[in-house]
C-alpha cells in the first residue's frame, strides 16, 4: 500500500488529468457519452483502493476537502449568474423540497422495515443517516454526534452511505443523456428551464491554455479566500456552537462567490475560473472515490439494504412529485444528488444534464447543508417516539 503523501497526491492528480484528456479526445465516443468525465474520476481510485495500491485514509484526502472544496466553490461560484438564480428559484426550490421529502419518507418506511435488525440503537442510525442525506457528510458527523451513536454502527453506516450516493450518482450521469425522454415522462415544462437558462450561457474560453498570470491570480483568490473563510468559521463557530464549523464555512464561501460573480474580475476571468474550479472539483471528487473500497460494503450487508430500500423510496416519489410539479429532469437530478451527496456531487451531476445549473447545484446543497442537522435530529427523535 502506498503511504507516501506525495505519491498519494500524485496519483489523484494523473487520475483527474488522464480522465479530463480522455474526455477531451473521444467525447463522441459512446463510452464517454455514457460514462461522462466524473465517472471516469472516482472510478479508477476506488479501484486502487479495493486492490490495497491507496490507503482507504490518508491526510491527503482531509486536505484536499479542506482546502480545495472551498478553492473550487468559490471559483465556480464567481461565474454565476444572479438574475438566472432569481429566475429559477420557485422551480428550483419546488424540486429541492421534493427531493428532501423523499428522502425523509424512505426513512420512516427503512426505520419500520429494519428497526429489529438494527436493536436499540434503530432511530439513531437512521437519524444520523436522514442527516447525511438531506445534507452532506458534516451533517452526518454533527448528527452522529447529537444522538449519541456508536462508532461501532456508525463505522458500517458511513461505507454504505457512500457506496450507494455514489452508485446513485453514477445513475443520475447516465439518466442524463435521457432527457428529452425523461421530461416526456414527467410531462415536464421544459421551457421553464429554459427561460431560467436563458442569458446564462457560460463564459467560452478564449484558448485551449489559460494564461499563467490567469492561473496564479485564480489560485490566489481561491485558496486565500477559502482559507480565510476557513478560519473565519472556526472562529465563528465559538460564538456560534448551534452551527458547526463546516456549515459556516460553507455559508461564508458560498457568500464569497457570489459577491465575486459581482466584480468585475467575473467578467476578465469567468472562462478561466470555470476551467480551474472544475479541475478542482474533479480532484475532490477523486479522494473522495479514493475513501471508498468495493470490499468493505460487504462486511454490512444491513446498511448496503437499509440504502439502497431508502434510495427505492426517494427514486419512486421524486419521480412521481416531478411529474405533479412538472419539474424537468435536469432540475429534478441536480435536487436529488443535492439531498443525497452534497456540495462535492451536485455540481457535477448537474454539469452532466446542464453547465448552467452548477451554481444553482451550490445553492441547493448548501441550503440542505443549512438545514439538515435540524432535519437528522428532528427524524431521530420522531421515529424513537413511534418506535417506542
Amino acid at each position: 500500500m502506498i503511504q507516501e503523501p506525495l505519491l498519494i497526491l500524485l496519483i489523484l492528480l494523473a487520475v483527474v488529468i488522464v480522465a479530463q484528456k480522455a474526455s477531451t479526445q473521444f467525447h463522441r465516443t459512446a463510452l464517454m457519452r455514457y460514462l461522462p468525465t466524473p465517472v471516469w474520476c472516482y472510478i479508477p481510485p476506488t479501484i486502487l483502493t479495493t486492490l490495497g495500491f491507496l490507503p482507504a485514509a490518508s491526510g491527503v484526502y482531509d486536505w484536499i476537502l479542506r482546502y480545495i472544496l472551498p478553492a473550487c466553490l468559490i471559483l465556480l461560484l464567481m461565474t454565476t449568474d444572479l438574475k438566472g438564480l432569481q429566475k429559477a428559484g420557485r422551480l428550483a426550490l419546488v424540486a429541492m423540497v421534493s427531493a428532501t421529502i423523499s428522502v425523509l419518507m424512505g426513512a420512516i418506511v427503512v426505520f419500520f422495515l429494519f428497526q429489529n435488525q438494527l436493536g436499540t440503537e434503530n432511530w439513531k442510525a437512521i437519524g444520523t443517516l436522514a442527516a447525511s442525506w438531506t445534507g452532506g457528510t458534516a451533517n452526518m458527523l454533527a448528527v452522529k454526534e447529537a444522538t449519541g451513536l456508536s462508532d461501532e454502527i456508525f463505522a458500517p453506516l458511513f461505507i454504505s452511505d457512500i457506496t450507494v450516493v455514489y452508485i446513485w450518482m453514477t445513475f443520475l450521469m447516465v439518466m442524463s443523456n435521457w432527457q428529452k425522454k425523461l421530461d416526456q415522462l414527467l410531462n415536464a415544462k421544459r421551457t421553464q428551464l429554459n427561460d431560467v437558462l436563458a442569458g446564462s450561457e457560460p463564459p467560452k474560453p478564449r484558448g485551449e491554455r489559460i494564461p499563467f498570470r490567469s492561473l496564479v491570480l485564480l489560485l490566489v483568490v481561491g485558496f486565500g479566500i477559502g482559507s480565510a473563510t476557513i478560519w473565519l468559521a472556526g472562529k465563528i463557530a465559538h460564538f456560534a456552537t448551534a452551527v458547526n464549523p463546516s456549515t459556516w464555512m460553507i455559508i461564508l464561501v458560498t457568500t464569497a462567490g457570489i459577491l465575486l460573480s459581482t466584480t468585475r474580475l467575473s467578467r476578465s476571468e469567468g472562462a478561466n475560473a470555470n476551467k480551474v474550479g472544475y479541475f478542482l472539483l474533479y480532484l475532490v471528487l477523486v479522494s473522495t472515490g479514493a475513501k471508498a473500497n468495493l470490499f468493505a460494503m460487504f462486511k454490512a450487508p444491513i446498511f448496503l439494504a437499509i440504502g439502497f430500500v431508502w434510495l427505492g423510496v426517494h427514486a419512486c416519489l421524486i419521480v412521481l412529485l416531478g411529474r405533479l410539479f412538472r419539474i424537468p429532469s435536469a432540475m429534478l437530478a441536480t435536487a436529488s444528488q443535492a439531498n443525497l451527496g452534497g456540495v462535492a456531487s451536485a455540481p457535477v451531476v448537474a454539469s452532466t444534464y446542464e453547465p448552467r445549473l452548477v451554481p444553482i447545484a451550490l445553492i441547493l446543497a448548501l441550503l440542505g447543508n443549512a438545514i439538515a442537522n435540524y432535519l437528522g435530529i428532528l427524524t431521530g427523535q420522531l421515529l424513537r417516539v413511534l418506535g417506542s
